[in-house]
């Protein structure tokens, strides 16, 4: 998947702010943030930048389908990364899902579906077949 210089910010600002929800960023958020970033390709810098500066981040809604699936199940991993999902964490979940144009019960669903998985990382497949059994 290609995505813009605008777009890679925007997914990192989104998984940075989820990791800050709880007020408590942990070193298994940071890496999964770092790893991502340097999959998209990202500067080392601006990445540390932007963690120590979420007051600072914009995101955006990913215009493609797809991307909205597969950056929504990033935000489901760093939600659950350190082993506990709290209330803020939880509610920044689902508010997102609701500007993604995502039902609670497709969330509802996942989050269910992710239990069965180590780590909680759905097969591709089962996660686009979730999210299309319940787009509009």
């Amino acid at each position: 998947m290609t995505y813009t210089l605008e777009e890679k910010k925007a997914i990192l600002s989104e998984l940075i702010i989820m990791a800050h929800a709880d007020q408590h960023i942990k070193k298994e958020e940071i890496a999964f943030i770092h790893a991502i970033g340097k999959r998209l390709e990202l500067d080392e810098d601006e990445l540390s930048h932007m963690v120590e500066h979420p007051e600072e981040l914009e995101t955006m809604i990913p215009k493609q389908f797809v991307k909205r699936v597969v950056h929504f199940h990033r935000l489901m991993l760093m939600m659950h990364i350190d082993g506990h999902v709290d209330a803020a964490e939880l509610q920044l979940l689902y508010q997102t899902a609701l500007r993604y144009g995502i039902r609670k019960s497709t969330v509802d669903t996942l989050l269910n579906t992710m239990e069965k998985y180590p780590h909680g990382e759905i097969p591709p497949s089962e996660l686009m077949s979730i999210h299309q059994r319940n787009h509009n």
